[in-house]
């Protein structure tokens, strides 16, 4: 009997679902028509993988400038680290490029006509104030939590949109921000900002690669006006990386900037281990603070319950997971853990129905399953070994 469970097992392994040959997620495009910009902009949108098999998920949104150059490892960072729990799903939509100079400097500087007309940064916002982020909201299910990501022109445009309208965007990300535009404009109008303003309840994540004195001039006096702030509700990191230059630190970029948002509205660790009573409460009071919903992600419930089984409360844990698998029901991964919870308080024929319940779902999920697969053949032998039928 062994034999034959093992033999299946291996002829399973070695023919994979077909599904896992499909790209995670859903790539479209649309077209939004602006009539504060007089024109079409096309926007490409990335749906998380969950998207279609969650009728009733909600997500966070990033916006994504300079979207066409952007937008393929944006959208394939963010699935990497969703998988491997450093992250959360999101919303991309990346806005095509049509006149990139007016719309991401927030002054007229005529020295760079040559490059394109500059200074229509306000206009550019309120494209995405009052015509796209309303329609992004009525199409597709959003939390409202809103993140603009920018590189060069476009992080200048991230730090002008934060000090201008903090409340457009609860988070930000600025990639090498062209911060010397226009003889250092935007950080005159920091200092006045950061020193006037009490209560800020938002995100910040910036850095800066390999680039010249103009660039890291400006930079490090930004940082230094960020430093002496002293705002409530504020978080920021920065990074510089001299290992990359100018075009890749973006790449790079996403990657840290995902992982610190991700980290900064997580709610304490001692609370998470308390279980879904205390950690819901945490999040509902982070949505009260930020005016949006802040939702626990999955690895919240899993981290909750691994405090139970480090402290062999079993029961407590399968609870856990339980609730975890009513929030996603289209994660995997909780059935799994589910079935391990379950062997271990020795129900084995539940941990096998549980199982079965992950390999289902890790092929609509379209994750690898290989780990699955071998633990059930783990549980169907011991099945067989304890004469279970």
């Amino acid at each position: 009997m062994t034999k034959l469970i093992l033999t299946i097992t291996l002829l399973l392994l070695a023919c994979p679902h077909s599904t896992f040959a499909q790209v995670r997620g859903l790539n479209k495009l649309d077209k939004v028509y602006s009539e504060v910009l007089s024109e079409d902009r096309e926007i490409l949108i990335h749906l998380p993988s969950s998207y279609k098999l969650d009728s009733k998920a909600k997500y966070p949104v990033m916006y994504l400038t300079d979207g066409l150059r952007n937008f393929n490892h944006a959208a394939g960072t963010l699935d990497l680290l969703t998988q491997s729990y450093k992250t959360q799903e999101m919303i991309i939509v990346a806005i095509k490029n049509t006149h990139r100079t007016r719309d991401y400097t927030p002054t007229y500087d005529g020295s760079y006509n040559q490059w394109g007309i500059s200074g229509g940064a306000d206009n550019f916002l309120d494209f995405l104030e009052k015509e796209l982020i309303p329609y992004i909201n009525n199409t597709y299910r959003t939390t409202e939590f809103n993140v603009l990501s920018g590189h060069s022109l476009g992080g200048l445009l991230v730090i002008h949109s934060l000090q201008t309208r903090p409340h457009l965007f609860q988070a930000h990300f600025a990639f090498s921000p062209s911060l010397w535009w226009h003889d250092g404009v935007i950080l005159r109008r920091a200092k006045d900002f950061f020193s006037q303003t009490k209560t800020l309840n938002n995100t910040l994540y910036l850095n800066l690669a390999n680039e010249d004195a103009q660039m890291r001039n400006a930079f490090d006096e930004y940082i230094q006006t960020l430093e002496q702030s002293q705002i409530e509700g504020f978080t920021f990191r920065f990074d510089i990386d001299e290992q990359e230059n100018h075009s890749t630190i973006a790449l790079v970029g996403h990657n840290k900037a995902y992982v610190y948002l991700f980290k900064s509205l997580r709610c304490p660790d001692s609370i998470i281990a308390k279980g879904i009573t205390d950690f819901e409460q945490c999040y509902k009071t982070l949505s009260e603070q930020y005016g949006v919903d802040i939702l626990p992600s999955y690895d919240v419930y899993r981290q909750a319950a691994s405090a139970s089984l480090k402290n062999n409360d079993f029961a407590t844990a399968i609870g856990i997971f339980n609730g975890a698998i009513n929030k996603f029901p289209y994660t995997s991964d909780a059935h799994f853990r589910k079935a391990y919870a379950l062997k271990e308080k020795g129900d084995i024929s539940s941990a096998l129905d549980s199982i079965n319940h992950a390999l289902e779902i890790s092929r609509k999920e379209n994750v690898e399953n290989n780990k699955y697969k071998t633990f059930k053949t783990n549980l169907l032998v011991l099945l067989d070994k304890h004469g279970v039928k």
